[in-house]
């Protein structure tokens, strides 16, 4: 069945938009069922009850369904020069069950804006199709230094630099279940050295995801799969 979202469950309508795609393009009726999250991890089911100026109207919500949420992921990444390989890496990682995203501007950024609307956008009709109930909340871009600062003790730095560092998967396997990892992935050109001292300094773990070399969205969805899977 296909899913919905609605932001405020508690207004009891649709928006326009997805009124639209609801009631115009799946021509759905009062009195259908429809399914229905407000991207918290949890999916219902309820019924149409009217169709106000172009709005759904829906009634009595019943959860069918709860995401079981083993741990939070936040991964902070430098956005892609290209605009569309950035918003597939979106559709990814939101598939996955990323629960945080923080574009990092880094010193070696060719991109340091995104379209904040469109991403959201991305995001919410990946969570549609995942149907897993998780819409990853999108954080404005911030320097590398303002991220680093708010970092919690299971933080991970991945680079390609050829120094000592942990196995993510070994890491990951070894560790007792946190509640929350936070891994940083960099832009095309890799972390500078001046930032990856900074990041050892406080006090994240530099951790490789494997040999190959991996562009930026590759190694995010890696990294997030990984994590995911493992823990």
């Amino acid at each position: 069945m296909e899913l919905f979202y609605s932001k405020y469950l508690n207004e009891h309508k649709l928006s326009l938009e997805e009124s639209k795609h609801c009631v115009g393009a799946l021509r759905k009726k009062i009195n259908e069922e429809i399914s229905l999250t407000d991207g918290k991890g949890v999916i219902y089911s309820c019924k149409i009850t009217a169709i106000d100026n172009g709005q759904v109207v829906y009634g009595e919500l019943n959860q069918i369904y709860k995401h079981e949420q083993k741990i939070k992921l936040h991964i902070v990444i430098a956005p892609t020069k290209n605009k569309t390989r950035f918003e597939w890496l979106l559709e990814k990682v939101t598939e996955i069950g990323v629960d945080v995203i923080s574009p990092i501007i880094c010193d070696h950024s060719e991109r340091k804006e995104i379209n904040q609307l469109r991403c959201e956008k991305v995001l919410i009709s990946a969570m549609k199709q995942s149907k897993n109930g998780i819409l990853p909340k999108l954080n404005k871009p911030l320097s590398f230094q303002s991220l680093i600062k708010n970092c919690n003790k299971h933080t991970y730095i991945a680079h390609c630099y050829n120094t000592d560092k942990y196995s993510l998967k070994d890491v990951l396997l070894e560790m007792n279940k946190p509640e929350k990892i936070t891994l940083f992935i960099g832009p095309e050109g890799d972390f500078s050295k001046k930032e990856l001292n900074f990041a050892k300094e406080e006090g994240l773990i530099e951790v490789s995801l494997g040999p190959q070399r991996l562009r930026t969205e590759t190694a995010a969805i890696v990294g997030c799969y990984m994590i995911k899977s493992l823990i």
